[in-house]
Formats: C-alpha cells, structure tokens, sequence
C-alpha cells in the first residue's frame, strides 16, 4: 500500500480549451496505469469520453454524462470515486497515484470540491488544473466561470501556444499571473512535457513570498481590472476562533466573488501555525504546519468585483492592514 494518498486532479477550462487533450497527453506519456480519469460532459453523446477510452489502454475510467458536475453529480461523482478506489483494491492492484476529474466547461471548482466532501475519509491531495487557451482569451469569451477557474488553480496551463505569436503567448502569461499569483503556470511547447508538468504533484502550502511579502510578479504583469489580490496581514496575534468566525464572514460577504484564500495563521495552541485554504466559499480542513517559522501571519484573497474597502469593512475582532498585491 502506499503511504502517498493519491492526487485527485479536478481539471477545468472553458469549452474548446484543451482539457482532453491534455489529458490524451498524459495517457499517451505512459501515466495511464497509476491514473484514473473520470469524464464529465453536458449533452446526452459523450464524445470525450469516446476519445479518452481510446487512449486510456485498459485504465479504469468511469464517464458521467448526466449533467454538469457542479450542479447535478454529488451523489454520482463521491459514488464513482469510491467505485474506482474499491475495484482497484479488489483487483489487488497498487492504489492510483491519480484520479482526474475532467469538468465541463461550466464547472466551478468551489461547487466540485462540495461534492468531494463526503470523500474525506480517502484523504486525497487535492490539485486543481486549469487551462487557458491563449488563442481564445477565456477571460474575454465567459469571464465570471473563466476567472472562477484561474483564481481557484494551483496549477495554470498554456494550450494553443503554437497558434500564437511568441507576443501573444508572453501576455497570456502575465495575464494569468495577474489574475492568479498563486498559481503555477505550465508553458511548454511538447504536448508530454506540459501534461506531465500540469499533472505533477505539488505542494499546496501558501508561498511565505505571496503570504508574508509583496508580490514579487508585479512588475510587467498584466492586471484584469474585474480581479483583485489583497493580502491582510494581521497586525496582533489573533485568537483562533475569531479568525475563522472573520474568514466566514468574508466569505458570506462576497459569496460568489470570493475565488480563493489561503492564510496562515496561529492555531487553538499558541505556537502552532496552520494553513486555511478555500475555492470559492468551499473550505478545505485546516492544516497543521510542520514548522512554525511563519511568523508573518496573514491571508490573501483573490476576488472578483471586490474593492479592498468593502472587505475592509466586513465585522470580525481581529486586527489586519490590508494591502493590494497588484498595483
């Protein structure tokens, strides 16, 4: 049995933006064995799930077809899940280092993780691709589901570079690292290199240089002005339940605006530090830190058509000095 809980890889994009292909990619580069894939499409004819099952070489994988993963698929996706798992386990196989979920390009992943919620006991590590497809813009053709994509990612893929000029390619860079600092951007001209770089495992702890300092991606960065990232750096040590009694009511306040957080603040025990993340208003389980060398407490939020002073405003008993990261 292994000791790594396995990634689940919750993979969205616009329509048209190169999700199958990207996985096609990895199943091609040999990962399919060790990887899951269940598929979700609106519309009755499944034909990504055709295509994937081509590639897949004998994977297990399960197709959805039954509406949009966000809004109709809690029970049936937790349900998949757990199928996928039991059969692996029954088969006497090694667990899989993977199970990637392909969304319709209508999902949000603050509503996906809800549905996952009830999966908790399977520990999974959590990691949420996007793609953005550099010949289209996304932010131009679907803004409000473009940026909820972008801003929840841990990892940001270029796809259609080699439609682009080299000048195009360059500003869809700096536009997702405006949109979201946070995120790791993939941008390779190999189809196996980027899809191995886009389902590679990572880390999902705030970057101190993000959390604790300004950003160091301002410079030539290219800022939506629908999509802002605050940090709020707490000026006094605060108590344990106020912080997560402040971070509810900013979420309840911005509610769909909120695209992501993450902070690290003090725990229930003094010395303690601990990691708070959200998608949307989806709240991951707090995180104990293994160290606690982060003594710049703070949270930052990226969020859509939020000016810094109404989250200023928003009650709560701790004390913070907010900062725009982007200028």
């Amino acid at each position: 049995m292994n000791s790594i809980s396995p990634q689940f890889v919750i993979l969205v994009g616009i329509l048209g933006s190169g999700k199958t292909s990207l996985l096609e990619a990895l199943l091609d580069s040999g990962s399919g064995a060790s990887t899951a894939v269940i598929v979700n499409e609106v519309g009755a004819v499944n034909i990504d799930g055709v295509v994937l099952s081509e590639s897949a070489r004998g994977m297990m994988m399960a197709t959805l077809s039954n509406g949009c993963v966000c809004c109709s698929l809690t029970d049936d996706l937790a349900t998949t899940v757990e199928e996928l798992v039991a059969l692996r386990a029954e088969a006497g196989q090694k667990p899989f280092e993977r199970i990637v979920l392909e969304c319709s390009g209508l999902s949000r992943p603050g509503a996906v993780m809800r549905s996952l919620e009830q999966l908790a006991k399977l520990r999974f590590r959590l990691h949420i691709v996007a793609t953005y497809d550099c010949s289209r813009p996304p932010l131009d053709r679907d803004f409000e589901d473009a940026s909820a994509q972008l801003g929840a990612a841990h990892t940001v893929v270029l796809t259609k570079i080699d439609l682009v000029s080299p000048e195009r390619r360059a500003q869809a860079r700096s536009v997702v690292a405006g949109i979201n600092p946070m995120a790791r951007i993939v941008d390779e001209f190999a189809p196996s290199i980027r899809a191995c770089e886009a389902f590679a495992a990572v880390d999902t702890l705030v970057s101190p240089q993000i959390v604790g300092s300004e950003s160091t991606r301002v410079g030539g960065t290219l800022f939506h002005p629908r999509v802002r990232v605050f940090r709020a750096r707490f000026t006094q040590k605060p108590n344990w339940e106020d912080v997560l009694e402040w971070l509810e009511n900013i979420a309840g306040m911005t509610g769909d605006r909120l695209l992501r957080m993450k902070a690290i603040v003090a725990g229930p025990h003094e010395t303690d530090r601990v990691l708070l993340q959200s998608v949307g208003t989806t709240f991951a389980a707090p995180r104990r830190l293994a160290t606690t060398a982060f003594d710049d407490l703070a949270a930052v939020f990226i969020v859509r058509d939020c000016a810094m002073v109404e989250l200023q405003q928003i009650d709560g008993a701790c004390s913070v000095s907010w900062t725009a990261l982007q200028r």
